[in-house]
């Protein structure tokens, strides 16, 4: 299995502060993994409704909402 992703400087630094469990700026191996599978989850879920695969979509946000809080994670 590859994943691969093409994130910005800030959202990496987003994504370290989220699962930074110490404050000391670093990701333990086991909240890396459960970064890797919560981008997957959501990844995943943007692509059922990226009708084109062009990395857009467009979607309300009652549905958004919907979205976000059916997801298992």
């Amino acid at each position: 299995m590859k994943v691969s992703y093409r994130l910005s400087d800030r959202f990496y630094d987003l994504l370290i502060r989220k699962f930074d469990r110490t404050g000391r700026g670093t990701v333990a191996f086991d909240d890396f993994i459960q970064a890797c599978v919560s981008i997957q989850t959501l990844t995943n879920a943007f692509r059922q409704h990226d009708r084109l695969q062009n990395g857009e979509i467009t979607i309300n946000y009652e549905d958004f909402l919907l979205l976000v809080f059916s997801l298992k994670m």
